[in-house]
């Protein structure tokens, strides 16, 4: 078998190769080899040369929501971003605070002043007085305090100036920073490059609750979604000839494998789960060793929009991977894995009063096991080994929604709460739906 040697020919079991080595797909061995570097060479490796980087791989496209701002209220955000100066170690937080350019006005302001008080005392010639006359009808004409009296006054409307301007390009970049799905780039505007004009609220809904007239599409298009189970078998001899698969009701029935690929010493097989209710089971004939595995469920998304309910629904594509490995052990007969799903449904309400809310949803895959159990060592792979194996899928609706099974290997999908996720209107000066 490859992946083990026997240094003497008797009737005793053969030994498995130690980590990093592998007999590279031979059989009858007397020694292992040294795998090839960076290869993945758990114990009882049947190929020395297997890359980790595409097969052993894990995706999951969950991610958190940025917390909002402290404070809700425009007004109060704004007032926050125009009258702060951040001394950071960079030096953009201080360029672009509006407080910052006042200072270095005021400063300019005093000296102007300064020189128009020696030109006012001190000067003689002719010159220095007509310099301060046309200083004086200069800064008047800018005066917005004293409308046109005060020529000190349109000194201070320079500083009021550079605040109005700042204060418009803040507005109008923070406008624009909502929904968060559509955000591109930083917010240059702000010191705070991951500045959102959003605010976020997350709620549990039991699976006892009906969903709302506007919610009801999205919950649909979440139940009708088909999944494909992969699952990906890495460094193992086992070949698409050693696997069949049956869908497990009354009686077995026979069910095409969608694909199966077995290259590069690893085997990647997929399946369509005809339904969320249904029991797989994939036969492995043959007593190879297997080093890890990846579990996988993908599924299409779609969008639709309904004009009715002045919303818009879109249904994402799922991509999920959980690989599975431990250094020095190979994956035991009897493993066992829990898919737990939780649909996950994100409300956009629109910037204006007659547009659209969005409604996003997609499942998210959560992948429990415990790795002590699922990988043994050499000693325990002998007390359990058997001319067969198999891998068990069981999908159930509502509580348990799809089960998985490599061997007496179980991999079970649930679907017990239900995650509404809301993002609310957006914070400048649009109505809150909360």
């Amino acid at each position: 078998m490859p992946g083990t040697f026997s240094s003497a020919f008797n009737i005793q079991p053969c030994s498995l190769c130690p980590e990093n080595y592998s007999t590279f797909g031979l059989t009858g061995q007397v020694s292992c080899e040294l795998c090839a570097s960076n290869a993945f060479c758990p114990l009882g490796a049947a190929f020395g040369n297997v890359s980790a980087s595409s097969l052993l791989t894990s995706t999951n496209q969950a991610a958190a929501y940025p917390l909002p701002p402290q404070s809700v209220q425009f007004e109060n955000i704004l007032m926050e971003n125009m009258f702060t100066i951040s001394f950071s170690s960079s030096n953009r937080c201080l360029l672009v605070s509006p407080l910052f350019w006042v200072l270095i006005s005021m400063l300019l302001g005093i000296l102007i002043a300064l020189v128009m008080t020696i030109l006012k005392y001190c000067a003689t010639h002719p010159l220095g007085k007509k310099t301060r006359r046309g200083l004086k009808q200069f800064f008047k004409h800018f005066d917005l305090i004293g409308e046109g009296d005060l020529w000190i006054g349109g000194i201070a409307s320079f500083a009021i100036l550079i605040l109005v301007i700042f204060a418009y390009v803040f507005s109008n970049g923070y406008f624009y920073r909502y929904p968060i799905e559509k955000i591109s780039g930083n917010a240059t505007f702000a010191c705070d490059l991951t500045l959102s004009n959003a605010q976020f609220s997350t709620r549990l809904m039991s699976l006892m609750v009906s969903p709302k007239a506007d919610e009801l599409p999205i919950f649909e298009l979440l139940n009708a979604q088909l999944f494909t189970l992969h699952v990906d078998f890495v460094n193992t001899f086992f070949s698409c000839t050693d696997v069949t698969l049956t869908q497990i009701k009354d009686i077995n029935l026979p069910l095409p494998i969608s694909s199966c690929n077995s290259s590069d010493g690893s085997l990647s097989l997929a399946a369509i789960l005809p339904s969320h209710g249904v029991n797989l089971q994939f036969l492995l004939a043959g007593i190879n060793t297997i080093g890890g595995i990846r579990l996988a469920l993908e599924g299409s998304g779609t969008q639709q929009e309904n004009d009715i309910l002045q919303a818009s629904y879109t249904l994402v594509d799922i991509t999920f991977a959980q690989a599975f490995s431990a250094s020095g052990l190979l994956l035991t007969q009897q493993p066992s894995f829990t898919f737990q799903l939780t649909k996950m449904i994100n409300r956009t309400y629109p910037l204006t009063e007659d547009g659209q809310t969005q409604l996003s949803g997609i499942w998210m895959p959560y992948v429990s096991t415990d790795i002590n159990d699922i990988f043994v060592n050499e000693n325990d792979d002998q007390e359990e080994n058997s001319c067969t194996g198999g891998l068990r899928v069981v999908s159930k609706q509502s509580n348990e929604l799809c089960s998985v099974a490599f061997d007496k290997l179980m991999v079970r999908v649930k679907s017990v709460l239900r995650l509404n996720s809301f993002m609310d209107a957006s914070l400048a000066g649009v109505r809150n739906e909360t």
